[in-house]
């Protein structure tokens, strides 16, 4: 039997020639050349021949340098690596992939249903009527039960031609047997069970998949496009790529491209679940899933329909399904097992009783594997689909399983540890007002914004309790600052360039800007005409939940927690500090992110990533199990992560490991259920103690039982919500606490016990 794999599969083999099903290369030009490139650096290839139209790939090989299985195998690992690259991600097309799982759910619940309403009336003629029914191969039953084998036949034929040997054909021969013997009715209990599995297992996955697409279905469906200057009205689908689009305030962006011209505050929370508006313009390029906040920008498009980044995410987590679990595998293996030993047990029962009749009652208990099939598959594909409910997106159960394995577990600090939402940390007076008059000014001038540091500024100043002051003119510059005529004089508040613009010196306080900057802070300066009265630093907020989850992790088995941040010493500290990290890893560049991973996986341990930005990207992929927060937090971390939580809350990371443990307790027990029935049936049909026909209630009783117990799963009330927050953890401030820095060289931070 041919090896399985998880990134590729063995299609065709001649002497010195392979041709390979590699799923990731579909429509992925740039993805076949790379992987050419490296297989053909591999001792014994000859030539790679890849076809990225039909995602498949031909390699010729020297057999005296190299095996056929050798050569699988590396192909898989590099599949597998080149899948995690940033931007590697494969692009799957949206409507056929689409339609095809709704035809499979049609075709299978189709299937089901005739096969329930033969099974229902068989019920009424032999209960309710008291009459006969006839089970021979050319009675009406049996010719049902033969055309119902049909497509179990077909897979089976498909398996010899690829030379292994699968569930199917082994179904099917059972099938056939028992009808041909005069228990039709025996044949259709089993091709009952096997369809209803079919069905059930289809309808999951396009439940899931449903659930996935809906989470980031954000795009509009009409849009404008500037047609000779005049702006037309037209569905996004009629989009093609060169039109210019014209996007006003209040308006989703529903393509990608590069801005043309105009200026537009764009708010990217549905793509990277940061709340402050980003200044998009000329050149700047835009996704679509955002919006438009304030302004008016022309956009040349450049990626329309299914090529928009937010369709290929959505594309590519709809096939987390066809990612399995390794305890999948173990769940095909044990099936297989069964049916060896079902077979050798059959023929020794014949041998031993010479009684065909309680051989063919064996054979019956082991010739439908569905309930260990099912084992693992509906309680993994349960969970999933309970994930995104929630808005997590878990890209197969092969990342499911591993997260509940996790020891070591890595933070990236801003936008993951901290919120997206700034406060006011710092307030430096260099006028001669009171620090509240001075406030109070730039509370007054921000009043009617909506930019993160104005609601910083207002949420500050209603902490404090002061009113604003009457003003007559606000005039905001996009991504800069704005300008108030407060008491008949004009108050400035934004950025160095702003005030550059409107005059205003710094070179004084120069050096105090850059002294907040370094401690981490974003700067804005607040002026009176031309004079600089102060300088406001801020800082996002540790998020609440933030020390509850780490101390969980802790508790739940997590040996280490590490944080990994681009921040000086001094901020990373503080915070590590406050939330009781003891290592820390300060200034690291994107680059050195991975590596520290690679460090850190390098004994052995199992570690978990949790990031949220485009440095975090190499470090998600190096990484056992990549999170990224809030839909991924860029366009590459959400392709090289493997669970998105998009709502950007942090408590998903305890949710998604606590889900991992409960669905791995529960396929564990469906083992149990199902060989446990098996053997038992098995005992009792080599006894004479069971009938052909209790052969196939035994199926329908222990199958109904596993899908009971996989359903548990989707019952909320058996999984954590997350940890309990306490009411003061938003509050901590990000400064004030001193940590000693030990071997500032390699830019750790070891915090011990004392020093928090």
């Amino acid at each position: 039997m041919e090896t399985k794999y998880n990134n590729i599969k063995l299609i065709h083999y001649l002497d010195g020639r392979l041709r390979f099903r590699v799923p990731c290369l579909l429509r992925r030009t740039d993805l076949a050349q790379r992987l050419q490139e490296r297989l053909m650096l591999v001792d014994g290839v000859l030539w790679v021949k890849p076809n990225h139209a039909c995602a498949s790939l031909a390699v010729g090989y020297s057999r005296t340098k190299t095996s056929r299985g050798e050569l699988a195998a590396k192909l898989d690992e590099l599949a597998m690596t080149l899948r995690r690259v940033p931007g590697a991600a494969p692009l799957l097309p949206q409507g056929p992939a689409a339609e095809k799982t709704g035809n499979n759910v049609r075709w299978a619940g189709l299937r089901f249903a005739g096969l329930s309403a033969v099974m229902a009336a068989v019920f009424v003629r032999k209960s309710l009527f008291k009459l006969a029914v006839s089970q021979t191969l050319l009675s009406p039953l049996g010719l049902i039960a033969a055309a119902g084998t049909l497509p179990l036949l077909c897979k089976a034929a498909a398996d010899i031609r690829e030379r292994r040997f699968g569930l199917d054909g082994f179904l099917a021969a059972s099938i056939i047997t028992a009808t041909a013997m005069g228990e039709a009715l025996t044949a259709l209990e089993i091709l009952w069970i096997d369809s209803g599995a079919e069905f059930l297992t289809a309808w999951i996955g396009q439940r899931s998949r449903r659930a996935i697409s809906d989470i980031l279905q954000v795009s509009a469906k009409n849009t404008f496009i500037s047609i000779d200057g005049k702006e037309v009205e037209v569905p996004v689908e009629q989009v093609q790529p060169g039109d210019l689009v014209v996007l006003h305030t209040g308006e989703k962006v529903s393509i990608d491209g590069v801005v043309d011209s105009g200026r537009a505050m764009i708010d990217e929370s549905p793509i990277n679940g940061r709340a402050e508006f980003i200044l998009r313009q000329k050149g700047d390029t835009v996704l679509a899933g955002t919006l438009v906040r304030e302004g008016v920008i022309f956009v040349r498009a450049r990626k329309v329909g299914d090529a928009t980044y937010l369709s290929r995410v959505i594309h590519m987590v709809e096939d987390a399904l066809e990612n399995q679990a390794p305890i999948q595998g173990v769940a095909d293996q044990l099936a297989m097992r069964l049916l060896k030993l079902g077979g050798l047990l059959t023929l020794g029962t014949l041998v031993l009783t010479g009684s065909f009749w309680r051989a063919f009652t064996v054979l019956l208990v082991m010739a439908c594997p569905c309930a260990t099939v099912l084992s693992a598959s509906a309680p993994i594909s349960a969970a999933i689909h309970a994930a995104a409910r929630r808005k997590i997106l878990i890209k197969g159960g092969r990342y499911l399983e591993e997260i509940g394995e996790a020891d070591t577990v890595c933070f990236d600090k801003t936008g993951t540890l901290t919120n997206s939402q700034p406060a006011l940390k710092r307030l430096v007076n260099l006028s001669y007002l009171s620090d509240e008059e001075l406030f109070q000014l730039a509370y007054t001038a921000e009043m009617h914004n909506f930019h993160p540091l104005a609601l910083a500024i207002k949420q500050e100043a209603a902490d404090l309790g002061l009113e604003p002051s009457s003003h007559a003119v606000c005039q905001y510059q996009l991504g800069e600052g704005v300008t108030a005529r407060i008491n008949s004089k004009t108050v400035h508040v934004g950025n160095r360039k702003f005030m550059d613009r409107h005059g205003v010196g710094l070179a004084k306080s120069w050096g105090i800007a850059r002294e907040l900057e370094g401690q981490g802070l974003t700067v804005a300066f607040l002026a009176l005409e031309d004079e600089l009265l102060g300088i406001m630093g801020f800082a996002n907020r540790i998020r609440p939940e933030a020390r509850p989850i780490i101390d969980h992790l802790t508790a739940d088995g997590v040996s280490r927690v590490v944080m990994i941040t681009g921040e000086e010493a001094a901020t990373a500290g503080a915070v590590a500090a406050k939330l009781g990290i003891e290592q820390c890893h300060y200034s690291v560049m994107p680059r050195d992110k991975a590596s520290i991973l690679a460090e850190l996986r390098a004994p052995g341990h199992k570690v978990l990533m949790v990031g949220d930005g485009i440095n975090d990207a190499l470090a998600l992929a190096e990484a056992d199990v990549g999170i990224a927060m809030g839909a991924g937090g860029s366009e590459v971390a959400i392709e090289a992560a493997d669970i998105a939580l998009v709502n950007d809350d942090l408590a998903g990371v305890a949710y998604v490991r606590d889900l991992s443990k409960r669905t791995l307790k529960i396929v564990h027990q469906n083992f149990w259920i199902a060989t446990g029935s098996n053997l038992v049936g098995m005992a009792l049909g080599a006894m004479g103690l069971l009938s052909p026909v209790a052969a196939g209630l035994l199926h329908i009783f222990h199958t109904a039982g596993i899908l009971a117990n996989s359903a548990r799963v989707l019952n909320p009330g058996l999984m954590t919500q997350g940890p309990g927050l306490p009411p003061s953890a938003a509050e901590e401030p990000l400064l004030g606490s001193h940590v000693e820095a030990v071997g500032n060289k390699v830019k750790t931070l070891v915090l011990l016990p004392g020093n928090a």
